[in-house]
């Protein structure tokens, strides 16, 4: 089997040079095929030091690399549905100990507390430290849209986002519904675009 190299392969694509790449979408295929077919059968219209035979065997490659594509993808989805339901089985069993541990705990069996404590931390949330803001949910701050949009609330929401040109964007929430004083929180992006 040839190697990546021998097959000028890069695959270590940088996301700026996937962008240069064209696809083969249906449509783009379809083109490609289609430009085959009529270069095929009209040699006398081929560009200068065109091969056809090379263009035939570049379409090969990409409908089995299609081919392959696809079944990893297949592969792929019934690999992570496999992890799901393994997760979920696992997660209910684990959580029929806790809920166990927890009713043993209660009735004061020896050395039931102690295990119990174990697994309660999983379900503790972390508050933030001295000094640290807690960063709103999307979830948090949806109900909180919701809540002015219909009336239920009094208040506002700002929202100010900075598009990242060279740098990382910020983007600041101001949220004052549930305590009457605005609050200042900021979301940083990982996200980096270069300005066109």
């Amino acid at each position: 089997m040839d190697s990546p190299e021998d097959e000028e392969i890069d695959t270590n694509l940088t996301g700026r040079e996937r962008q240069r790449l064209f696809g083969a979408g249906v449509r783009n295929f379809g083109f490609i095929e289609k430009a085959y077919d009529l270069g095929r059968e009209n040699p006398s219209f081929l560009p200068n030091n065109f091969n056809i035979q090379m263009m035939y065997w570049n379409i090969k490659e990409l409908e089995d690399a299609r081919q392959l594509f696809w079944v990893l993808q297949q592969f792929s989805q019934a690999a992570n549905e496999l992890v799901l339901t393994r997760a979920d089985v696992c997660f209910r069993d684990a959580l029929r100990l806790y809920g166990n541990l927890r009713e043993m705990a209660r009735s004061r069996i020896p050395g039931a507390e102690v295990l119990y404590r174990q697994l309660l931390t999983y379900f503790r949330r972390r508050r933030p430290r001295d000094g640290e803001e807690a960063e709103p949910t999307q979830k948090e701050l949806e109900r909180d849209f919701m809540k002015l949009i219909h009336g239920h609330a009094d208040g506002e929401i700002e929202i100010v986002n900075e598009q990242p040109h060279f740098s990382g964007g910020v983007r600041k929430v101001v949220d004052n519904v549930h305590s009457g004083h605005a609050e200042v929180k900021e979301t940083a992006e990982a996200e980096i675009k270069e300005s066109k």
